[in-house]
């Protein structure tokens, strides 16, 4: 199954960087190592890693190297994918993404906060609702599902290591539009971190 996952995100990520324009390879040498896919246009290089299920050390190495080796080019940028089951996406709610992304920026997940000497939110991506409901004055209870992007930082600034990882997470909020008819945050009743994937490696 994970070797399904594996090569349908392989699959969907060409097809997603070659119609923006790049030029995609998979498994290809980045430094002592190789990437799953390595997609270039013009100077920029974008690395991607899939992840599926648990990480293992010798995946984490590996991450852990291509982050070392991105870190030292300008024009090079690291993504960690998380490849998960598909599942069908029937509520569209605009901009759930950054909602959600400035949010965990504002409420730091302790989850996150603790497995390294400083976390940094790289991004949130996937963001889906699975259940909606109307409340009163036109709020939003809405219920589902996204991953969060992470740098993580270890040792001193002298002697520090970089590592990259993503982490499914779960959400209970409530919505509303403010007075420029922008959908915010009215309150977070739950917001799940899920880093069993990091504890069992």
């Amino acid at each position: 199954m994970q070797e399904y996952l594996h090569d349908i995100a392989v699959n969907q990520l060409r097809a997603e960087y070659q119609s923006k324009g790049y030029t995609v390879a998979i498994d290809a040498p980045i430094g002592d190592t190789k990437a799953d896919l390595v997609a270039k246009r013009a100077d920029e290089v974008v690395v991607l890693e899939i992840k599926v299920g648990s990480m293992t050390p010798e995946k984490r190495e590996r991450v852990t190297k291509l982050g070392d080796y991105v870190r030292d080019h300008k024009n090079y940028k690291f993504l960690v994918v998380v490849s998960t089951p598909p599942k069908p996406k029937n509520i569209d709610v605009p901009d759930l993404d950054e909602l959600l992304h400035e949010y965990i920026l504002d409420n730091f997940p302790s989850e996150l906060d603790s497995l390294s000497s400083h976390t940094q939110i790289e991004d949130v991506i996937e963001s889906t609702v699975d259940e909606l409901s109307v409340l009163d004055e036109g709020r939003l209870a809405v219920k589902g599902s996204g991953v969060v992007e992470v740098e993580l930082h270890y040792g001193s600034k002298d002697d520090e290591h970089i590592s990259y990882d993503s982490f499914p997470f779960t959400f209970d909020a409530v919505l509303k539009r403010n007075e420029k008819d922008e959908l915010t945050i009215d309150d977070m009743h739950e917001l799940t971190v899920d880093t069993s994937s990091w504890d069992e490696s």
